[in-house]
């Protein structure tokens, strides 16, 4: 009997999945020697290899490649950056976010280069301690720009549209980093004070940043772990901004929603932004990967889509809403939670 080919499958091309990797490392690359930042006008491969002290006919290669994948313009020999490049890919402005991706990058490196392969053959190592002060410090300082392109705008005009919004007078912002959710919130509103929440070490990073943009006199800072320091008392509205998942245990939970329902006026509302992951926890793809590297590490931020509800229940809130956002600028990471509890 003869032998006959496999059935094809025109919309599969699994011989495209090792080269995923490289589209990163190419972007990555570029952002290491800061080559975006030398190319806002139109020069020669050569020119730009001297810019970046780098081999001339390599950074050539490198500079078609990031022609291809749509980050360069290239014209008659010379490249220069696109104008979305120019906005966000350099180090520069309040938009560049190349250190921003950078620092992102360094969660994913122990998976990297077989280091995914030793972990899973090894499991995770013994102890590691992957959220020292210095890396709280670094984080804050770091997504700064990657707040305000965008995602801290998006939270603020979702809250502006509550139907009490106007009523607000206090919100508390726990967890809230470099603080420019916070700061879009208080902007959205006429009068609303709106108190930061975070490490020492972040709310240094904070108070900068509340100076920047000059509001000082609505926007004020709290510094605490607030999974075992009060949280003040008599706000509105208290938010969570992917900030939970590193008390993602219920007996750590527990304490921190009562702890948020306490510190609540009546009607106030609890709001989450967060992971939920679906499917036995195989869905959806985006969040699932996002989560593996320090999955692997022996640290699981991941929630699974109905812990943080029932949590709020528990806690005594008389209703949990949820929202499905698939808002790029809010859901950076793949789709997000959105959860809104009610205190009567």
């Amino acid at each position: 009997m003869k032998k006959s080919l496999p059935t094809y499958f025109p919309e599969l091309n699994y011989h495209k999945l090792p080269y995923i990797a490289i589209r990163w490392e190419t972007v990555k690359t570029a952002l290491l020697i800061g080559l975006f930042d030398h190319m806002a006008r139109l020069q020669s491969a050569s020119d730009i290899a001297a810019r970046v002290e780098c081999d001339s006919k390599n950074t050539e290669y490198l500079l078609n490649a990031l022609t291809a994948l749509g980050y360069l313009y290239k014209k008659d020999g010379r490249f220069c950056n696109t104008e979305q490049t120019e906005y966000f890919l350099t180090s520069r402005g309040d938009t560049g976010l190349a250190e921003s991706l950078l620092a992102f990058d360094q969660w994913n490196e122990p998976a990297l280069n077989g280091g995914m392969l030793k972990l899973v053959k090894e499991g995770a190592p013994f102890s590691q301690d992957m959220v020292s002060e210095q890396v709280w410090a670094d984080s804050a300082r770091k997504s700064i720009n990657s707040s305000r392109c965008g995602r801290a705008q998006g939270i603020a005009r979702l809250l502006s549209v509550f139907p009490d919004f106007d009523q607000w007078q206090k919100v508390l912002d726990m967890g809230a980093g470099p603080g420019l959710i916070g700061i879009a919130v208080a902007a959205a509103h006429p009068r609303l004070e709106c108190c930061l929440f975070d490490r020492p070490v972040v709310i240094d990073v904070a108070k900068e940043v509340i100076k920047e943009y000059g509001m000082e006199d609505r926007v004020k800072t709290i510094s605490g772990d607030y999974s075992v320091d009060p949280l003040g008392e008599g706000y509105d509205a208290i938010i969570a901004s992917y900030t939970l998942n590193f008390y993602n245990e219920d007996k750590k939970l527990a304490p921190i929603m009562k702890k948020c329902f306490d510190a609540l006026n009546p009607g106030g509302n609890l709001i989450i932004f967060s992971d939920g992951l679906s499917a036995e926890k195989t869905e959806p793809d985006d969040m699932v990967i996002s989560w593996l590297p320090t999955a692997l590490m022996g640290q699981d931020f991941s929630f699974e889509e109905d812990v943080l509800p029932r949590a709020m229940l528990a806690a005594g809130f008389v209703s949990v809403r949820t929202k499905t956002l698939t808002d790029p600028l809010i859901a950076s990471f793949g789709v997000t939670e959105f959860h809104v509890g009610r205190k009567l």
